[in-house]
């Protein structure tokens, strides 16, 4: 099982950098975007300059989650759960969400159908964001190279057994005294 991760890296550049890596919830409780008069961690008020910085770092919060949460929704049960943040702390003391990423499987399925199947919605979730990062395309572009594989080897199937399930696809190379044996074996399936 592989596993990439797609995510929004692009980090904000501020001049003082206190980075922190957290592995929390998407409903994490991001920071206001209100434009009240701020303080600093030691009660001072905020130079304008750092005003800028913090309405800078709501933004770039704001948009991280954004991000990630769209990959989040397109992922589905590819994605291995929470998002995951980095967070800068700004001037006011407070930690905002400046980059972050989602584990989303890309691997082969059990019939190259099923392959198909995951590699599509891996590349959906990697391409989810209305800004797409380098990583999110490298992602999408190795699951369109799955999806391709699984087409050639899908293509190379007799027509016969393109439709038919693992379970059926075994039972076609037993012998009709073994098909018999075992629960179930009187079911029959149509598709």
């Amino acid at each position: 099982m592989n596993i990439s991760n797609i995510s929004g890296n692009s980090y904000y550049p501020a001049a003082t950098r206190n980075t922190q890596s957290s592995n929390s919830t998407a409903n994490a409780a991001s920071p206001s975007l209100s434009n009240s008069t701020q303080t600093a961690s030691n009660g001072k008020p905020l130079t304008e300059e750092q005003q800028q910085q913090v309405t800078a770092l709501k933004a770039r919060d704001a948009e991280v989650h954004r991000h990630e949460q769209a990959h989040l929704a397109a992922g589905g049960s590819l994605t291995g759960g929470a998002a995951s943040y980095s967070y800068q702390t700004g001037p006011d003391g407070k930690k905002y969400a400046i980059g972050g990423e989602v584990s989303i499987r890309l691997a082969k399925g059990s019939t190259p159908q099923e392959t198909i199947a995951n590699a599509q919605t891996v590349q959906r979730a990697a391409l989810a964001p209305s800004e797409p990062s380098g990583q999110d395309r490298a992602v999408a572009a190795a699951a369109a190279q799955l999806e391709q594989q699984a087409r050639t080897a899908q293509s190379r199937q007799p027509a016969n057994k393109q439709r038919l399930s693992t379970l059926q696809d075994s039972a076609i190379g037993q012998k009709p005294e073994q098909q018999a044996q075992g629960l179930g074996s009187n079911i029959d399936t149509y598709a």
